[in-house]
């Protein structure tokens, strides 16, 4: 059992204080709007009354705030820098690995332990599947090893480069922003032929098994830089979208999405990368 605070009573935070208390820790919660606070307190945390009350009550204070900027105002305008002088900071607000160096920039300045996270999951998951990825000095990491395991089974350490929890939240945000308009068109899709959505989905679905195979095998090439076994080649993809590109003329469908796409895979060809796997796309993307 230890002492930890919880600063910022979100869905998320919320989710990270319960968890801490179920693992049986001793939690100090503070929050702008006390009475989100006070909903924990049932719970067994204590209600710190202001802010320096509940840096000063753990060693170890876990931010989960709208995102760094917040942070930086709180931290300003209540003169915690000297709170927080030989304690650990962990940030699991949204931001951006350049955020991150910032702000592991300001703890050391001050002589805090600084640690960045990202927690790739709903708050639902907190306590129990989550995936949570942090980075950051490997010594405050092991310090605080035991304590993150009471918010997930599967903590990823992913080194000391503090940039990185964030630059792999970014990073699977592109990818669902990229699924998720390429789920969009797939309506439209449908809806031309009038093939129900869910239908749509549930078949989406029952293909994840094959999906996390192959983008395993993406993955495999990205890591290894060998694009020259493909599933399916650049010039495969090039054909599959111009027949989706044709079906949304017959369709008279918007073809932004997919014609976006082809742009890209043109370029490929152009580039000479006809034959091979389709993620050797990221060589033109490359600056």
């Amino acid at each position: 059992m230890s002492n930890v605070t919880v600063i910022g009573m979100g869905a998320m935070g919320s989710a990270i204080a319960a968890a801490f208390l179920n693992a049986r820790h001793v939690v100090t919660v503070w929050n702008r709007s006390k009475e989100k606070a006070e909903a924990l307190r049932y719970s067994g945390a204590r209600v710190a009354n202001d802010l320096n009350e509940a840096v000063s009550a753990s060693p170890v204070t876990v931010v989960c705030i709208d995102d760094y900027a917040a942070l930086w105002s709180l931290l300003e305008t209540h003169h915690l820098a000297q709170t927080l002088k030989g304690r650990t900071l962990i940030q699991f607000s949204t931001g951006t690995p350049q955020e991150a160096r910032d702000t592991q920039a300001g703890a050391m300045k001050h002589g805090t332990g600084y640690l960045d996270g990202s927690i790739l999951a709903y708050p639902r998951e907190v306590g129990q599947d989550a995936i949570i990825a942090i980075s950051g000095n490997k010594a405050c990491f092991e310090n605080c090893a035991s304590l993150l395991d009471a918010l997930s089974g599967d903590v990823r350490y992913l080194g000391e480069a503090i940039g990185a929890a964030a630059a792999l939240d970014v990073a699977l945000l592109s990818y669902y922003v990229c699924t998720h308009l390429g789920l969009i068109h797939a309506a439209l899709v449908c809806e031309s032929e009038d093939v129900r959505p869910d239908t749509l989905t549930s078949v989406i679905v029952d293909s994840l098994p094959s999906d996390a195979e192959e983008i395993t095998h993406l993955g495999r090439a990205l890591q290894t830089g060998d694009f020259s076994a493909p599933g399916a080649s650049i010039n495969v993809y090039k054909g599959v979208v111009e027949r989706i590109l044709t079906q949304a003329k017959d369709a008279d469908i918007d073809a932004r999405i997919p014609n976006f796409a082809a742009t890209l895979y043109k370029q490929g060809i152009k580039h000479g990368l006809a034959d091979e796997e389709v993620v050797a796309l990221i060589k033109i993307l490359r600056k």
